[in-house]
């Protein structure tokens, strides 16, 4: 039986790369658009893993609703400090953006970037069968709705009062301090977190590339290095916060307050 088990979690693995492999030429090929890159690399993958093993529903409901809260938050942020751009209108689909700056595609894109990850984290790599989603789960909804009242409310009062320089590096730093946390407190769980984000550097990269490669998304902003790959630039920030760090930063907030820290 254990066997079995670990040549279906091998074969789902080697499905889910091909996926990445395959949707890349079709991606560049067809000259998509964001919302569809976003559909290909990871709604797509995301289903078949959610469909082969069944996976913690109301954990995973409790960490979209946060993390859809937390993702406004910091794109809120990083759109009126320009730390970063997205598609030109002509390649989104949902053209009109809440407080004119974050589009609906945006929004389906963090749905699925978070879907994605802890689906993919609890598929390979979480082998418990608790429902329960922790206690500390109120605690930080409560502080990421306190944090977006006040954003709001700065921004109608005067959108100034939101801007600072290097805007994409203080929000990688602040977002990253659960990480950090674990890496202070329980450092037994950074490896299995690091391992998790492994196969995502590679997906999260494939994006980067082709978005910027179709102008999915731009980089306006000022930035404390630039990483240059295949004739594109992006900022250093980008590369470590999100390429490298994106996933164990979203699976550091998933086990400290909707998991057991375990």
């Amino acid at each position: 039986m254990k066997s079995k088990s670990i040549f279906k979690i091998r074969t789902d693995f080697l499905v889910v790369v091909g996926m990445i492999v395959a949707f890349i030429p079709i991606i560049l090929y067809f000259q998509v658009r964001f919302l569809t890159s976003t559909i290909l690399f990871f709604a797509i993958p995301a289903t078949y893993l959610f469909f082969r093993k069944p996976k913690q529903i109301k954990r995973l409901g409790a960490t979209v609703f946060v993390g859809m809260i937390g993702a406004f938050v910091i794109d809120f942020l990083a759109e009126i400090n320009s730390a970063w751009s997205w598609a030109p209108d002509g390649q989104l689909v949902f053209t009109n953006k809440i407080f004119g700056l974050i589009p609906l595609d945006v929004l389906i894109w963090y749905f699925f970037w978070i879907v994605f990850t802890v689906v993919y984290y609890e598929h390979f790599f979480e082998h418990e069968r608790i429902k329960r989603v922790s206690r500390r789960f109120k605690s930080v909804l409560a502080f990421f709705v306190a944090v977006l009242a006040l954003l709001i409310f700065a921004f109608y009062i005067d959108p100034e009062l939101l801007k600072f320089r290097y805007a994409y590096f203080v929000i990688g730093i602040l977002g990253a301090i659960p990480f950090f946390y674990l890496i202070l407190k329980k450092p037994h769980l950074i490896g299995k977190l690091l391992k998790a984000g492994i196969f995502n550097i590679f997906l999260f990269l494939s994006f980067e590339l082709t978005a910027l490669r179709l102008n999915q998304w731009r980089f306006p902003g000022e930035y404390i290095g630039t990483v240059s790959l295949l004739g594109l630039q992006f900022p250093l920030e980008e590369f470590v916060f999100w390429i490298i760090l994106g996933a164990p930063i979203i699976l550091s907030y998933y086990e400290l307050f909707i998991d057991d820290g375990k």
